[in-house]
């Protein structure tokens, strides 16, 4: 009687969700069924619509099932994969640079960034900052017959261009964009009166001629501003009397002065035991008021901008 032999089963290895970084943009995302001897810092390669990317993992991630990646593992990175990204990036480069003396030929008003070509040269892209549409479809076709590739041009935000370019900000570290942000949160003149600062926009603009990004990274401690009740009002405690002096947002407390002139703080958490709330709001602003910045005439960033994944 013969004998059945069984093929044993191909081994699977298990997958995880992790984050990556993109090479040409530096903007994040995540991928899903990746291996999970796959760790920090490694390069793996991921199919996008730009073509096979060679993409750097940041860390482990929680896959979203309402928002599954878009991107496809396709392998961990070899030899041969990281050889031929620096090979087309030093084309790349070169590329960029006939590309910048085309647009001044032909009198375009785009400042271009970066030129980038996927593993399988599906395409080279050309990513650039306008202020305004660009009619380059004669650069397109000049560049066409020089590259003998298909030309794809990205226009990207200001702020995209710095997170792109990296650059240095006021306070002496790396710009957040390039260095650690996901996306861009709008950004607005009035965060400056609830956040106490001076209302001088110009102070608070980055290198990309925005207001700073980190303006908005603690601007919801601020929302209970308009809960608090006025500046120099006059709140009354188990039956004393408090004039308001001011809001310290980094104690979290409001900050009051008895009848004998002495500051008592307030934590904001036992404001609704006690009973105390604003009074009289216009709601037209989230403070008093009465240094309102309305009048300043200033761009507000918004995320509306066109940005490339």
């Amino acid at each position: 009687m013969a004998s059945i032999i069984k093929e044993k089963p191909k081994y699977k290895h298990k997958t995880k969700t992790v984050r990556i970084r993109f090479l040409d943009t530096h903007k994040f995302g995540d991928v899903n069924n990746v291996p999970v001897f796959i760790k920090k810092g490694d390069f793996i390669v991921v199919e996008t619509e730009k073509g096979e990317e060679l993409v750097v993992v940041v860390g482990n991630a929680v896959p979203d099932a309402n928002n599954p990646s878009e991107y496809k593992f396709l392998r961990k990175a070899t030899k041969k994969d990281i050889y031929t990204f620096d090979k087309h990036e030093k084309e790349a480069e070169r590329a960029l640079s006939i590309c910048k003396k085309l647009s001044e030929k032909l009198g375009l008003k785009m400042n271009l960034l970066k030129s980038y070509i996927p593993l399988n040269r599906s395409k080279i892209l050309f990513y650039y900052v306008s202020e305004g549409r660009v009619d380059f479809r004669q650069l397109v076709r000049e560049l066409a017959k020089r590259l003998k590739m298909r030309i794809e041009m990205r226009q990207v935000g200001v702020r995209d261009g710095v997170q792109m370019a990296g650059a240095i900000g006021v306070c002496g570290q790396e710009c957040c964009c390039s260095l650690f942000m996901d996306k861009f949160d709008p950004v607005n003149v009035e965060m400056l009166e609830e956040q106490n600062l001076p209302p001088t926009p110009m102070k608070f603009t980055g290198v990309c001629g925005r207001l700073m990004c980190c303006l908005a990274f603690e601007a919801d401690n601020y929302s209970i501003r308009k809960d608090l009740p006025e500046i120099e009002s006059e709140i009354e405690i188990e039956g004393k009397k408090y004039i308001v002096r001011g809001y310290d947002f980094i104690k979290e407390a409001l900050e009051v002065i008895d009848e004998n002139g002495l500051l008592v703080s307030i934590p904001f958490d036992e404001l609704d035991r006690l009973g105390i709330k604003r009074e009289n709001t216009c709601g037209g602003c989230s403070g008093c008021g009465s240094n309102s910045i309305e009048n300043i005439s200033l761009e507000k960033e918004t995320s509306g901008e066109e940005t490339v994944e």
